[in-house]
């Protein structure tokens, strides 16, 4: 059951897309494919949100998918970025030592799933609105035990202890919605307001945020960051930091409180227990030149539940246009 779910979240672009003719594909819009890893060992701890990995693909080939029916566009004169995106994320309690059911603390969890997103971005009005369909699993069919104690015993460090307690299985079908708009741009700074939510059965919540770039760079609501023509790049090399600042009012988390749809769970948490507010804030770097670009975060968080702590990891993205 687990290797079915895998490779069919894996084969979910080839067979949406598989046979669409060579006209079907122009497109105004850069391509992009990026990697993005997580881990929380850049800020020595190995706890909660431990690892992610997230593959993107953007292409005009994804707006073919019949997915694409459910994702919003901004009016004619807006830029669009269709994309398909695999993301696995592991979470674990506060240290992986312990022997047993670790009562009271973050259960062992991991999701694995595919998503379909669309980028619609208004130039003119500074407006950006993302919408992503993600389909996928959590439990041990997204293969978190076996990815963590593979790290592990390539590093040479102890094994994870309470795995087989993890969320039991369960399906994911979550919509999300993100909207950003200029406040205040100039030449070397930007300044934008967001609002966001998710809704389905991994999480459903809703927040509101604020994002600033300071440095060389190309206007946001120009592209997704990079130029595929040589005449458009107006900078050949690019560098800034960011720093963004997030507040959300936490309705269900499936990886703290397991999946809405399977109830055969081996340990959750309840939901008195899960914090109704969240706060999470990022500082980063990014250099740029020509078609790539490097980037390095650090992600912090406040407690997602009772007696439990906060916590900060770190995001290395490669991004490339094409």
């Amino acid at each position: 059951m687990r290797r079915y779910f895998l490779n069919l979240i894996l084969a979910l672009p080839f067979l949406v897309c598989a046979q669409l003719p060579d006209s079907l594909l122009s497109t105004k819009t850069e391509n992009y494919f990026s990697l993005q890893y997580d881990n929380d060992v850049f800020n020595h701890t190995d706890r909660y949100y431990t690892q992610g990995i997230l593959l993107t693909l953007i292409h005009p080939i994804v707006k073919y998918s019949p997915i694409s029916y459910a994702l919003i566009r901004l009016n004619k004169n807006a830029r669009n970025y269709y994309g398909f995106h695999l993301e696995q994320d592991v979470f674990t309690p506060i240290t992986i030592r312990h022997q047993g059911i670790f009562y009271g603390e973050r259960p062992y969890a991991a999701v694995l799933f595919m998503s379909h997103s669309l980028t619609s971005i208004h130039p003119q009005k500074r407006l950006l609105i993302r919408t992503c369909v993600d389909l996928g699993v959590i439990g041990p069919a997204a293969q978190g035990a076996e990815e963590q104690k593979g790290i592990h015993k390539a590093i040479d460090n102890p094994q994870p202890l309470g795995w087989q307690y993890q969320v039991s299985n369960d399906v994911i079908v979550n919509y999300d919605i993100k909207l950003e708009k200029g406040i205040y741009t100039k030449k070397y700074f930007e300044w934008m307001g967001s609002a966001a939510t998710r809704i389905g059965t991994l999480y459903n919540d809703l927040g509101v945020g604020t994002f600033v770039r300071c440095g060389i760079f190309s206007p946001y609501f120009n592209n997704l960051g990079l130029e595929n023509d040589d005449s458009k790049r107006k900078n050949k090399f690019k560098i800034y930091v960011t720093a963004r600042l997030n507040v959300r009012a936490v309705g269900y988390n499936a990886t703290l409180q397991g999946g809405l749809i399977n109830q055969s769970r081996v340990y959750t948490l309840s939901s008195g227990t899960i914090t109704r507010g969240v706060l999470d804030s990022q500082g980063g770097i990014v250099m740029a030149s020509k078609r790539l670009s490097l980037e390095y975060r650090v992600v912090y968080i406040t407690s997602e539940f009772r007696n439990g702590v906060d916590h900060s990891w770190g995001s290395c993205l490669l991004n490339v246009c094409f």
